[in-house]
């Protein structure tokens, strides 16, 4: 079965000049190709399949694709899942490649997807469009949650961060990943839905870091504790402090909450 999508991704073609998940409408350009390849269509994703549930596994094996956005975030994971239960295993890969219609990191991740017997993948690095005017491709998107439900993998979708000031780009990243799911079933992280109620509620914290873009620790955490509660189903309010993670134990205690209240308010994952 994974052999028949893995031929179903080597179709893709990905198209030049997408706009940057990181949330620009400046423009970036793909390598020029000779002879573009065969377009995948609409029924490589035509299966449907529930969304796995591994909320209660032993062995926490979670794989990550994305761009700079997901680089700390298998670290605290694993310190957020292991501080929760210390009597599971965990094993959280960042893969990154990039763009999720990226080429050049294609066959490497299918083969990462293909080593082991994963539980959950985060999904990162959509395109979109920050003004809001453009829409783009979604099928890579789709295909690799649809290759995921055939391994029995929990796809999470993570609509990143809204940059410094810009509270509207989470609440229109996060409504892109719904009607993603909505076509095809996976759970959507509110991440961006988070730092928005976060930033509301205490706005002198420093979610970003200086280039108003990326996550400081502090915000890289509050990504961590909404998949922590994504992946296991329990409650991030009720994780302990984390000493050896550098945010003061109040602010952790806080994060943790309006994580789950955020879950809470806008449940991440449908299991049938």
């Amino acid at each position: 079965m994974f052999l028949r999508y893995v031929i179903r991704f080597a179709t893709v073609i990905f198209t030049t000049g997408l706009l940057s998940a990181c949330g620009s409408d400046s423009v970036m350009s793909e390598p020029a190709q000779e002879t573009p390849p065969p377009t995948i269509t609409e029924t490589n994703t035509a299966s449907n399949l529930a969304i796995p549930d591994n909320r209660d596994v032993q062995h926490y094996q979670v794989l990550l694709f994305g761009n700079s956005h997901v680089s700390a975030q298998a670290s605290l994971i694993t310190k957020l899942i292991l501080a929760g239960n210390s009597n599971v295993q965990v094993t959280a890969v960042n893969a990154a490649g990039g763009y999720l219609d990226n080429p050049v990191s294609q066959q490497r991740r299918l083969d990462i997807l293909a080593s082991k017997s994963w539980s959950h993948i985060i999904l990162q690095a959509q395109k979109y469009s920050q003004s809001g005017t453009v829409s783009y491709p979604t099928i890579a998107a789709r295909t690799w949650i649809a290759t995921a439900k055939e391994s029995a993998i929990t796809p999470i979708l993570f609509p990143e961060h809204p940059q410094k000031g810009r509270p509207d780009e989470g609440r229109q990243v996060h409504s892109l990943h719904q009607s993603i799911a909505a076509v095809q079933k996976a759970c959507v992280a509110p991440v961006g839905l988070a730092w928005n109620k976060t930033l509301m509620t205490v706005p002198s914290f420093k979610l970003h870091s200086t280039d108003g873009n990326h996550a400081s620790l502090m915000g890289n955490l509050l990504t961590a504790l909404v998949f922590y509660e994504v992946i296991t189903g329990q409650s991030a309010d009720l994780l302990p402090y984390i000493a050896d993670i550098a945010v003061e134990e109040s602010t952790q205690q806080l994060l943790g909450q309006i994580a789950s209240e955020t879950i809470q308010a806008n449940q991440a994952c449908e299991f049938d």
